[in-house]
């Protein structure tokens, strides 16, 4: 990969994105020439955080329209600290989930309790989701994704946790 250019996206209003404003990234993929982006954000967390992931989500997509023409291969990835399972708005991705552009592979496993990626009771539950244009994939394109279960190979949770985080990572390979 070439990384083409690199870019904190919402630095000056990140408000919403609890002052963490998405990293945006080019890159182009040294044997098939493709050219992607992939934004790695994440969202508000608890006390007015619905809100915000909301007021964030409408700001995120509203950026993806304008340039989803220059580049329609877009992976946004990371802590949305919401659940795909959630109930109509109980959640931030009604924008993207409204649009048939985009795509949340992740929503292929989100119902499966052994992928959720923050693992402790009592909120069990599936919140780093990883959203895609369907430019990017196609229609006939396969894809894997799934939760990583580092914690196993590390002697259980609460040391993945100690020493890494409290949320587990998740791949997302395709052809």
């Amino acid at each position: 990969f070439v990384l083409a250019g690199r870019i904190e996206l919402f630095a000056e209003n990140d408000y919403n994105f609890a002052g963490r404003p998405p990293l945006k990234i080019d890159l182009i993929h040294n044997e098939s020439d493709l050219r992607f982006s992939v934004i790695n954000l994440h969202m508000k967390c608890c006390d007015s955080g619905l809100f915000r992931r909301k007021k964030a989500a409408i700001q995120l997509y509203e950026y993806l329209l304008i340039h989803i023409d220059k580049n329609p291969n877009i992976i946004v990835l990371g802590d949305w600290n919401d659940d795909l399972k959630d109930k109509d708005g109980e959640h931030c991705y009604d924008p993207f989930l409204n649009d048939p552009r985009f795509f949340f592979p992740t929503s292929i496993i989100t119902d499966d309790i052994s992928q959720a990626t923050y693992p402790k009771e009592p909120y069990v539950s599936f919140l780093d989701n990883i959203l895609i244009t369907h430019d990017l994939i196609g229609e006939n394109k396969s894809f894997d994704i799934n939760t990583i279960p580092i914690d196993k190979y590390m002697g259980g949770f609460e040391v993945y946790e100690k020493y890494i985080s409290d949320h587990m990572p998740v791949y997302f390979s395709f052809d």
